[in-house]
Parts: structure tokens; C-alpha cells; sequence
């Protein structure tokens, strides 16, 4: 079961998320499943002006570092259409009114650049521990090739072509920033202890 967590609900802050599908599956393994989950997933970002700095699609979930922009509760918002849309699009045929996601899904909040780092660093290289790629840069279906500038993933480069020098670390999953302009982030970024209680 996902754990339970505070939503943060405020400008600039850095959310990990997760989406788990209802059962266990290769939902995901399917290439036009796998395009078509994350052209509606960049959809919905563009639509609620939500920054995706990484992304993951598993064969049966879905790992995204978030930032959003705006006040009040975006990312859940965000969420609950993309799920709707995703949900109609992928549902089994024989079983139309199964859910295709559960209900809960994992909101995390990330304090700053080095812990979004991390996360950067555990989202590219969730394909490889999972047996379903040899390097991070190989996987189709996550910013991995952007980070690594040796192609583009499914979701537009522009996400993920300057998040390193906007946020503070590489973009190659060294995350070495030697050589790199380095910004520091938005101040609210560092800081959880303003979220809307």
C-alpha cells in the first residue's frame, strides 16, 4: 500500500510521484500504450502548468519529479484527469468499468536541488534495476536520453533540456556540475516549512 502523505500545495515546490496500475501487469510494455499514456500524461502538465523535471514509465507504474508553479492543488488535479483520461484510453475491454489505477497514489515532497537529484538518479536507473534495460539511457519511456543528451524521450525535450542548469545539478546522472552554469532554484524549492497546512 502507498504511504499516506501530506499534499503540498504551493508554488515552487518539488513533488516525487508515483502511480501504481489497480493490478500488477505489463500494462505498459505495449509501444503505443507507452506513447499514448505519455503524450496525455505532457497534455495534462502543459494544461495545469505543471514542470516535469524526470520521468519513468514501468510496464505497471509511473515515477515523475514534479514542480509546480502555481498555488493551490495542481498536482492533484493534475493527477485525477490524467488517471480519468488514461483509465478510459488503457481499461481492459472485457472488464470496462475496472479501474485501471489505484485509487491512492504516492505525492512525496523533495526540500531541494540535491534531494531532486537523488530522485533524478533513482528514476533513470528504475528500468535498470528492474531487469528491463542495460543502461538508463536505452529505455524508451523516461527523460534518461534527455538527461543524457543522446536523444529524446516521449514527453517534450524542452522539460528536461536546461533542468540541470535551472535546478542545480547535471544532466548526465553523474550529476557532476563541473563546467556547468549552476542557478540556484526558486528559494520556496528549499523550503517545505510555508506549505499550506
Amino acid at each position: 500500500m502507498l504511504r499516506r502523505h501530506r499534499r503540498l500545495s504551493f508554488a515552487d515546490s518539488i513533488h516525487f510521484v508515483t502511480l501504481v496500475t489497480r493490478v500488477r501487469g505489463n500494462w505498459f510494455r505495449d509501444p503505443e500504450n507507452c506513447k499514448a499514456i505519455l503524450g496525455s500524461f505532457q497534455h495534462y502538465l502543459v494544461e495545469r502548468e505543471v514542470e516535469c523535471l524526470a520521468y519513468v514509465l514501468m510496464p505497471d507504474h509511473l515515477h515523475a519529479l514534479l514542480v509546480q508553479r502555481g498555488e493551490g492543488d495542481v498536482i492533484p488535479k493534475l493527477i485525477q484527469d490524467f488517471k480519468k483520461y488514461a483509465s478510459r484510453q488503457l481499461r481492459p475491454r472485457r472488464y470496462p468499468d475496472a479501474p485501471l489505477w489505484r485509487i491512492r497514489y504516492d505525492d512525496v515532497p523533495v526540500p531541494g536541488t540535491n534531494a531532486a537529484a537523488t530522485k533524478v538518479k533513482y528514476i533513470h536507473a528504475n528500468p535498470v534495476r528492474k531487469g528491463l534495460s542495460e543502461n538508463e539511457q536505452d529505455f524508451a519511456w523516461s527523460s534518461a536520453r534527455d538527461y543524457f543528451e543522446t536523444g529524446s524521450g516521449p514527453i517534450a525535450e524542452k522539460y528536461f533540456r536546461n533542468a540541470g542548469r535551472i535546478w542545480g545539478f547535471a544532466a548526465a546522472s553523474s550529476f557532476q556540475t563541473e563546467g556547468r552554469e549552476s542557478l540556484a532554484p526558486p528559494e520556496k524549492a528549499n523550503d517545505i516549512s510555508h506549505a499550506s497546512r
